[in-house]
């Protein structure tokens, strides 16, 4: 072999070598910019699922704010139907005492008016002839000093129906109109 062939020989070996080494070497950067690419990629997809998490998350706290209003509402529904039914109770319970209270009240206005008959009684100014009520308003006729010292012939009268309780009658056709438009109701006698 001759050396120029031998020369040829080792310049196409140390050519195929560089291309080779110019190969790797472009794959390899080729491969370290895919990886890069790759690793990009892969940052991206995890940055969007930490977006994801926390879009869920904060849809599960909205999940459970409802569920917690829900709750709430509810509960505070069963407070009104307690409320409801204790005023319920409340509302029986006085109905319950109002007849009570009217018996009470009427045994009380009984009390008063035997209490005002027997004052009545003992009260010499006081007219106790028969039925001496007057008719109009149903109340008790009695005689104060005011009436006395307007009406001096109101005391003949009231001598005359406690001496004589038979002779107090009222004449309603004739009675008499006083000066200030008002009916004279006295008893007369007979």
């Amino acid at each position: 072999m001759d050396t120029p062939t031998l020369i040829w020989i080792i310049i196409g070996v140390i050519v195929v070598a560089i291309i080779i080494v110019v190969a790797v070497m472009l794959s390899r950067r080729n491969s370290a910019k895919r990886l890069e690419a790759q690793h990009k990629k892969a940052e991206g997809l995890r940055e969007d699922a930490r977006r994801t998490e926390m879009a869920a998350r904060e849809r599960e706290a909205q999940a459970a704010q409802a569920r917690a209003d829900s709750a709430t509402a509810a509960a505070e529904a069963e407070q009104a139907k307690a409320r409801a039914a204790q005023a319920g109770i409340e509302a029986e319970r006085a109905a319950a005492t109002i007849d009570d209270h009217a018996s009470d009240a009427a045994k009380l206005r009984e009390e008063q008016a035997e209490k005002l008959r027997k004052a009545d009684e003992v009260d010499p100014a006081v007219t106790t002839a028969g039925d001496a009520r007057d008719d109009r308003t149903g109340n008790d006729r009695t005689v104060t000093d005011r009436d006395a010292t307007d009406h001096d012939h109101d005391a003949t009268d009231r001598r005359i129906v406690r001496d004589n309780p038979d002779a107090v009658t009222y004449d309603r056709d004739t009675r008499d109109v006083d000066g200030d438009g008002r009916r004279d109701d006295r008893p007369t006698s007979v």
